[in-house]
């Protein structure tokens, strides 16, 4: 559940921002993710090993926000649909 939701926060990312805001947003994530298992005594090896696979979940979220921009603004372009100003 937790890598779906990485998933759309990835996808999310990558219709709204460019490349750059990838990596504080993986960093601060990876922090937050590893301080609580930290605190929960969780080992260090299987928080690195799903840390991973959280990370490259947010990447292939971003990836498909990337190729479904213009395809989002056109259905955003469809969806909002103003009055004709004609006389």
């Amino acid at each position: 559940m937790l890598s779906l939701i990485a998933c759309g926060a990835g996808t999310y990312l990558g219709l709204h921002f460019n490349v750059l805001v990838l990596l504080p947003f993986s960093i601060l994530g990876a922090g937050a993710f590893l301080f609580s298992s930290w605190s929960l005594e969780h080992s260090l090896l299987d928080s690195a090993g799903f840390l991973l696979v959280l990370l490259v979940a947010v990447q292939a979220g971003f990836m498909l926000g990337l190729t479904a921009r213009a395809t989002y603004r056109q259905l955003l372009a469809r969806l909002n649909i103003d009055q004709s100003k004609r006389i």
